[in-house]
């Protein structure tokens, strides 16, 4: 062959890949959809009823099974969702199939598949890019009704937190992103890289999308059981080794690193970690003094991640050093928290009304649902929800029970006044435990009043007679235009 006909190959094969990568970047935008939600998230201060319906958009793609992946804040809390495909001016009904909000993803599905079997999905990465990887965002921003497409590297890869108490990797690219991209794909090599969650709005072109193999463990866990588990984790903290007197009190060498153990919040592991173990390695990857594993070529981040990737219910190997001894054990991961505050089991608030009074047990939606400013009020004035937001439980179903509102106007409430959000502790000297304890304390009244007390005697005591509280009941509720003085969930436990 000649010179000159071996030129020639050579440009006819890079024509050849050139027109295959146009061809295949072609196939993904048309994968790319725009996401219409109408949502109308519960009121978590008045239970009983949801806020005013508003109109959001984001971005999906689609992957294997005809489904549609994008964040979970695109569509949580929605009434209606539609989906338009990609230069198309139809919208399709959609629903939610999987959501968790942790993670913020879900999938949704299109109740008329016809309408997009021809578009085909888009494969997920299966690893994470190395940085400086030229990766391109795609979705629908505000600005314009037409598929934008914007460039940019991979500028950084972390453990980082998420929603809930979950920590998992993220990726950060410097490509521009702006409301409505939530949800859209960051394209490497024609693969679904990540899909974009967030920005940071005090800099410039600073974005972060949910890694591929984050939403591949979203994924698996559904398809294992058809329920969604989460991430896991050890629920034990730690401070790193930099301390020159704290490595002398722990009589380590120079050569041995690790992360100090100072907080365990799982008795089951008390017989296994002691606080002042240093953890040392981990799935025998060494940890360092930072508590930082290497992942890849320049790339470091918090041991944490070694756990987190695995699958819910599954052990982790750690390498403990203990009074200058090598330790090694074996312990069981954990996917949720015990703390007195938890999810919400259902789509609304739980809530019981009595005498004017509303009670709801507090939840992690109603947490991030109190403005800052006054949950810092809260904390200046000693309240106990702030005191006791991050306590564990002793008993199953333990959770902290408030005022979620004022008390509703009545004549058998005259002249009472309880802040909301303040705390109840007793029913006639009795503690509280929970919403249901509460009912059932109040049942167990046989007394012609009944006396509740909050904050630890820091609010006014509220003193009812239960039988005018039967007889003013369904008066109460008409006057504030309330259906139900409980949620559906306690209809069990009231006659």
């Amino acid at each position: 062959m000649t010179r000159r006909s071996s030129s020639v190959l050579i440009v006819s094969q890079a024509v050849l890949l050139f027109l295959a990568g146009v061809a295949g970047a072609a196939e993904v935008r048309k994968s790319v959809v725009k996401i219409f939600s109408t949502k109308s998230p519960p009121n978590m201060f008045r239970p009983w009823e949801i806020t005013p319906p508003s109109e959001a958009t984001g971005s999906g793609v689609i992957i294997e099974g005809g489904r549609i992946l994008t964040n979970a804040h695109v569509v949580s809390w929605a009434q209606q969702i539609y989906v338009q495909p990609n230069e198309s001016s139809e919208k399709l009904d959609a629903t939610v199939e999987h959501i968790a909000e942790d993670c913020d993803l879900a999938i949704l599905s299109v109740d008329d598949k016809d309408a997009i079997k021809d578009l085909k999905p888009v494969p997920l990465a299966e690893k994470l890019p190395p940085l400086k990887t030229k990766i391109n965002v795609l979705g629908f921003p505000v600005g314009g009704d037409t598929l934008s497409v914007t460039e940019g590297v991979v500028s950084r890869i972390e453990w980082a937190p998420y929603n809930y108490g979950t920590m998992a990797i993220r990726i950060q690219v410097d490509a521009a992103i702006n409301p409505g991209n939530s949800g859209g794909p960051g394209i490497v090599d024609d693969t679904v890289a990540g899909i974009v969650f967030s920005r940071l709005r005090e800099g410039d072109n600073i974005g972060y999308l949910i890694p591929a193999e984050v939403i591949q463990h979203f994924l698996d866990d559904f398809k294992a059981d058809g329920k969604y588990d989460g991430f896991p984790r050890l629920r034990i903290s730690g401070a790193t080794l930099e301390n020159p007197s704290l490595r002398d009190y722990l009589k380590l060498e120079r050569e041995q690193t690790g992360l100090v153990i100072h907080r365990i919040d799982r008795p089951d592991l008390e017989d296994k970690i002691k606080v002042w173990d240093v953890v040392s390695a981990c799935e025998g990857v060494n940890v360092d003094n930072l508590g930082m594993i290497p992942i890849g070529e320049g790339l470091r981040v918090g041991w944490g991640y070694l756990v987190s990737r695995k699958a819910p219910g599954s052990t982790v190997k750690l390498k403990l050093i203990r009074d200058a001894k090598l330790v090694d054990i074996e312990v069981t991961t954990v996917t949720k928290d015990n703390g007195l505050v938890q999810r919400m089991t259902g789509k609304k608030p739980t809530y019981f009304i009595y005498g004017g009074l509303v009670f709801t047990p507090v939840t992690s939606e109603m947490i991030m649902t109190i403005p800052s400013q006054a949950f810092a009020y809260l904390g200046s004035r000693g309240a106990l929800l702030t005191k006791r937001i991050d306590d564990d439980r002793k008993d199953p179903g333990d959770e902290i029970v408030v005022l979620c509102c004022p008390i509703l106007p009545h004549k058998i409430t005259k002249g009472y006044g309880v802040s909301p959000l303040s705390v109840i502790t007793h029913v006639n000297d009795k503690p509280v435990k929970s919403l249901r304890h509460l009912i059932g304390l109040i049942k167990e009244n046989k007394e012609p009043f009944i006396i509740f007390r909050f904050e630890e005697d820091n609010e006014e005591k509220i003193v009812l007679e239960p039988k005018l509280v039967d007889k003013f009941g369904d008066e109460i509720l008409r006057n504030n235009n309330i259906p139900s003085d409980r949620s559906e969930d306690l209809k069990d436990v009231w006659p």
